[in-house]
């Protein structure tokens, strides 16, 4: 199908309450939708949305990236984009909203939702874990609340406070969940080792699901010492592109790979490194920061493709006032894809548009 339409739309989503990301504090999520139309009318949308923590500067720079992108599409073939991927830009975010509306194209084109493009016979809902958010006053009612409507895994924001303090924290968690949940804990860099240590000891025998990023200078072989003695997962995210998925594997250094698909670089490279991890035994998540309908399903449409039994972190779309599309339902724990062709969703486009 030949790209003949091409259209940019920022966006400002306002948050239901802050939410505390790596190294920074989100009060709305700001991103820019792309749309991508085809000879015969359809149109696939993809979303570039910035980690927070890029600030107002990588923000900018990869919105310029986007509308450089974007103006070579116009009057090629989608298939072929896809098929070479050399001009759809080195910028990761840019890569992941090319190819998601590409994807989307194509799969609309075809009639069939985008996970079934991507693999046929794939599942409609994928499981996914609650967003607790920090570890304060209000988290063992959000816990209780989460157990109640069907979620077997939450997941909870820690290395803010001490460790004794949120130790304490979560026992109260635990406590209110009354065994119906497991506890995904993220630290984001926060912990020294010993802080580390003594942290994952102390919860060793807790109904914990796993741990994200706890070390503040994290090496392949200082977090393989600390799994070794573990019985849950330690997980690497923000230190995934930095340490290198092959260093991590080598040292056997964690036992789940938590994947932004935006910030890998797109719907490929996280199939190529979904196929690595699965070899080495290692579990693949895929999460998101807060991004808005399109970004959240389109990720939905990748894990449901990757035919394993993860608990996904896609549960974020409930902290956002506002949305560009109504997102997918959420049930009994898992997040139900749509029905309809390509990503499903049908797309109100916010903010001045960029025509290509």
């Amino acid at each position: 199908m030949t790209v003949t339409g091409i259209a940019v739309h920022p966006y400002a989503l306002p948050l239901v309450r802050p939410w505390a990301a790596a190294r920074t504090t989100l009060h709305e999520r700001r991103g820019q939708l792309l749309a991508v139309t085809g000879e015969d009318g359809i149109t696939g949308w993809g979303d570039c949305a910035p980690l927070p923590s890029s600030g107002t500067d990588g923000h900018a720079r990869a919105f310029e990236a986007l509308a450089d992108a974007a103006r070579i599409l116009k009057g090629r073939e989608a298939a072929e984009l896809l098929a070479d991927g050399s001009e759809l830009s080195p910028v990761p975010e840019v890569r992941w909203a090319i190819e998601t509306a590409l994807f989307d194209l194509e799969a609309r084109r075809e009639g069939v939702p985008l996970t079934r493009h991507l693999r046929s016979g794939a599942p409609s809902s994928v499981a996914i874990n609650a967003a607790l958010g920090p570890l304060d006053d209000g988290c063992a009612a959000r816990a209780e609340a989460a157990a109640k409507t069907g979620f077997a895994v939450a997941k909870i924001k820690v290395g803010i406070g001490t460790v004794e303090n949120e130790l304490a924290g979560l026992r109260k968690v635990i406590k209110a969940a009354e065994g119906r949940l497991a506890f995904r804990l993220d630290a984001n860099r926060a912990w020294c080792v010993a802080d580390a240590r003594r942290f994952l000891t102390a919860i060793a025998d807790w109904p914990i699901d796993g741990v994200e990023e706890p070390l503040a200078e994290p090496t392949p072989d200082a977090l393989a010492t600390l799994q070794a003695d573990l019985p849950f997962p330690l997980a690497a995210d923000e230190s995934l592109p930095v340490l290198g998925p092959d260093a991590l594997l080598e040292a056997g250094a964690v036992r789940r790979f938590v994947v932004k698909p935006a910030r890998l670089g797109g719907i490929r490279a996280t199939l190529a490194l979904a196929e690595k991890a699965r070899a080495a035994g290692i579990e693949l998540v895929l999460t998101s920061v807060v991004d808005s309908a399109v970004g959240v399903t389109a990720a939905a449409h990748l894990a449901a493709s990757l035919a394993e039994n993860a608990v996904h972190g896609l549960g974020t779309l409930g902290w956002l006032t506002r949305d560009v599309a109504e997102g997918p339902a959420i049930a009994n724990g898992r997040l139900v894809l749509p029905a309809g062709a390509g990503l499903g969703l049908d797309v109100v486009a916010c903010g001045e548009a960029f025509e290509g």
